[in-house]
C-alpha cells in the first residue's frame, strides 16, 4: 500500500493559503488606502508669491523660487483639493475639496464650507474662481457640463445663483474673467468659449464666441483644452491634452484667440496646469515631479523651486514609483505562491485526491466509523424487477455541514460587498454620466448594468438555497437506475447514462457536487461500497472535469445537451474575438 503523506505538507499548504489570503487583502487595502496625488499641481498666484499643492501639503514660494511656507492638508481639514485661488484678501484661500467650496483662513489654519445652492456635494472635479472682493464665485462643474456663477447680494454674506451656462458645453474646465467676458476652456468641444453677459436685462441672452483649438503642429489627438493663462501681451497660452487628459501640447493664441504657434514640449513631460508668475510661465508636472519654467517666448528655463523642495519632489517620486510597483509585486508573489501551493498539494495528497476521486473510490479501504449512520439500506423495500435491493447514501452531517455553511456565508458576504462596490461605481457612470470624456455610454451597457442588478442577487439567492439543500442530499440505486434527491427535487436516470467525475455526479442536465467547498458531501467509503461498486456500468471520467461534463452532455442529453455545448463554445469564441479585436 502506498504510504500516507506527511502531515507537514498539509500544514504548510494551509499556511500558504493563509499567506495568499493576506496578500490579496493587502492588494485590496492598497487600492483603498493609496495616497493621493504626490506631484506638484494647482499653482495659484498671491501677490508676489506662488502657492501650489504637492506631496500632501500647500507650498508658498517667493519670486526666486525659495519656499517660504508649507501647510499640510490635514491641518486645514482638506484631503485632495481640485482648485486653489487667492483674492486680494491676505491669508485667505478659496478651494474646492470633497464636493464643497471652502474658504480657508491660512493664519488660523481653519476652513469653512461655503453654502452654494444647486451645487451637489458629490466628490467631482470642479474649478473655482473668486473675484477680488469675493462678491462673485465662478464654479466649473465639469461632470455636469455647466458653469455656475454666484453673487453675494445678501447683506448676511450668502451667495445666490446668478447665472448658469450649460448650453453647448462639454466638460468645461478652467475659466478666466476678462473684463465683462467669461472665457471657458470647453474641453470636449475642443474650443475656448467667450461668454459675455447682456449689458441690459432686456436682451435675449449672453453673447457667445467660440475659438476652436486647431493647429497643424499639434500632435494627433491634442484637441482637449483644459488649462490656460493670459500674459501681459493679452495672448493666451493653452494646454491641450489627448483623450486621456495626458501629455498636453502648449498652444499659443493671439489676442483675438487665433492659434498662432505650438510651443514644443518634451514628450516625457505631462503638464497638468499653467500659470503666469513673474513674467514666466510655470507648468506643473505631477507625474514628472517637476515645475517647468518657460519664458514668454516659450524657451525652457531651469526648473522652479529651491533645492530643498526639489529634494522632497525626488523622494515623493521614489515613493510614487514604489506604490505603482506594489500591485505588480503582489500579483507576482501570488503567482509564485500558487506554484509552490501546487507542489505542496501534490506532496500532501490533496492534488491526488482531486485528480483521482473516481479511481480512489474503486480501491478497497477500511470501513468508515460514520458509514453506519450515513448509509441507509432498505431491506424491506421491494426489489425492482430488473434490479436488486435499493441502497441509499445520505449527506454527511456534523462538522462538514458546519464548515460548508461557514464558507457559504463568507462567499455570500464577499459577493455582496463586491457587488455593492461595483454598483456604487457603475450606476453613476452608466446611468448618469459618460463612459469616457465625450463618449456617452451605449444603451447596451446600460441594459447590461440593469440586468446585473437583477441577476446577481437572484443568482446569489439561488446559490444559497442550493447549498443549504445539500444538507438533505441523498443518492440511491437499485443496481440499474440512479435517483438523486436534493431538497424537494428528484433526478432519475439509468446508471449507464450517469457520469462520475472527480468532483461531480452528472445525471441528466443536472450536476450534483460531491466535494462542495473542498469537503466530501457523502462519506466516500459508504459511497464507494453502496453506490460505485454496485454500478459497473457507471461512466467514470478521471480527466479534467469540464471534459467529462462535455462528454456527458454530448452523449446522454440529446439535442439539449449538444445545444448547450455549441452555445457555450460560440459564446467563448465571441468573447475572445471581442477581447482581441
Amino acid at each position: 500500500m502506498p504510504s500516507a503523506p506527511s502531515p507537514v505538507y498539509r500544514r504548510a499548504l494551509l499556511a500558504l493559503v493563509a499567506l495568499q489570503c493576506l496578500l490579496i487583502l493587502a492588494f485590496v487595502l492598497r487600492g483603498l488606502t493609496a495616497p493621493g496625488p504626490l506631484g506638484p499641481r494647482l499653482p495659484a498666484v498671491q501677490g508676489d508669491t506662488l502657492w501650489l499643492e504637492s506631496h500632501g501639503g500647500l507650498h508658498q514660494f517667493n519670486s526666486d523660487g525659495k519656499r517660504l511656507r508649507r501647510i499640510d492638508l490635514p491641518a486645514l481639514g482638506l484631503t485632495s483639493p481640485t482648485s486653489l485661488h487667492f483674492t486680494a484678501e491676505a491669508n485667505v484661500l478659496w478651494t474646492h475639496d470633497q464636493g464643497r467650496v471652502h474658504r480657508c483662513d491660512l493664519e488660523h489654519l481653519r476652513c469653512a464650507p461655503v453654502d452654494l445652492p444647486e451645487l451637489s456635494d458629490t466628490d467631482d472635479y470642479r474649478w473655482v474662481r473668486v473675484s477680488d472682493d469675493a462678491s462673485q464665485i465662478t464654479v466649473s462643474d465639469a461632470s455636469r457640463h455647466r458653469v455656475l456663477v454666484y453673487r453675494r447680494d445678501d447683506p448676511a454674506g450668502h451667495y445666490a445663483l446668478a447665472q448658469t451656462h450649460d448650453t453647448h458645453l462639454r466638460f468645461p474646465n478652467q475659466t478666466l474673467q476678462v473684463g465683462p467676458a467669461l472665457w471657458i476652456a470647453d474641453t470636449n468641444n475642443h474650443r475656448i468659449s467667450q461668454i459675455t453677459a447682456p449689458a441690459q436685462s432686456g436682451q435675449a441672452g449672453p453673447a457667445r464666441e467660440d475659438s476652436p483649438i486647431a493647429h497643424a503642429a499639434l500632435r494627433l489627438g491634442r484637441w482637449f483644452p483644459f488649462a490656460m493663462a493670459r500674459d501681459p501681451q493679452e495672448r493666451l497660452w493653452v494646454l491641450a491634452a489627448d483623450l486621456r487628459m495626458r501629455n498636453a501640447d502648449l498652444l499659443l493664441m493671439d489676442r483675438h484667440l487665433r492659434p498662432e504657434r505650438v510651443v514644443p514640449i518634451s514628450p516625457d513631460q505631462d503638464p497638468n496646469a499653467i500659470v503666469l508668475f513673474q513674467q514666466h510661465l510655470l507648468l506643473t508636472d505631477m507625474t514628472g515631479f517637476t515645475v517647468h519654467r518657460l519664458d514668454l517666448n516659450g524657451r525652457a528655463l531651469a526648473p522652479f523651486g529651491d533645492q530643498a523642495f526639489r529634494t522632497e519632489l525626488a523622494a515623493s517620486e521614489r515613493q510614487a514609483r514604489w506604490v505603482a510597483r506594489l500591485p505588480v509585486m503582489l500579483i507576482g508573489s501570488i503567482c509564485v505562491l500558487l506554484v509552490l501551493g501546487l507542489w505542496l498539494a501534490r506532496k500532501s495528497g490533496e492534488l491526488a485526491q482531486m485528480q483521482d476521486t473516481p479511481s480512489r473510490m474503486g480501491q478497497a479501504s477500511a470501513p468508515s466509523p460514520v458509514a453506519a449512520t450515513t448509509v441507509k439500506a432498505a431491506p424491506a423495500a421491494a426489489p425492482h424487477p430488473s434490479g436488486g435491493a435499493v441502497t441509499i447514501v445520505s449527506a454527511v452531517q456534523g462538522r462538514t455541514r458546519t464548515r460548508r455553511r461557514m464558507l457559504l456565508g463568507a462567499q455570500a458576504a464577499a459577493t455582496v460587498l463586491t457587488f455593492s462596490a461595483a454598483c456604487l461605481y457603475l450606476l453613476p457612470v452608466t446611468l448618469g454620466r459618460e463612459c469616457a470624456p465625450g463618449v456617452p455610454c451605449p444603451t447596451s451597457l446600460r441594459l447590461l448594468t440593469l440586468f446585473a442588478l437583477v441577476a446577481v442577487p437572484l443568482l446569489l439567492a439561488s446559490r444559497i438555497r442550493h447549498v443549504l439543500a445539500l444538507d438533505s442530499a441523498r443518492i440511491g440505486t437499485d443496481g440499474v437506475r440512479v435517483q438523486v434527491r436534493i431538497g424537494k427535487r428528484r433526478y432519475k436516470a439509468l446508471a449507464a447514462h450517469v457520469t462520475l467525475t472527480r468532483q461531480h455526479l452528472l445525471i441528466g442536465l443536472h450536476v450534483v457536487p460531491l466535494r462542495p467547498y473542498g469537503a466530501p458531501l457523502f462519506d466516500e467509503d459508504a459511497l464507494r461500497r453502496n453506490f460505485v461498486d454496485r454500478l459497473p456500468q457507471l461512466n467514470v471520467s478521471d480527466g479534467f472535469w469540464p471534459i467529462g461534463m462535455g462528454g456527458h452532455y454530448w452523449k446522454f442529453n440529446g439535442w439539449q445537451g449538444r445545444a448547450i455545448l455549441i452555445a457555450g463554445a460560440a459564446g467563448i469564441v465571441i468573447l475572445a474575438g471581442l477581447r482581441f479585436a
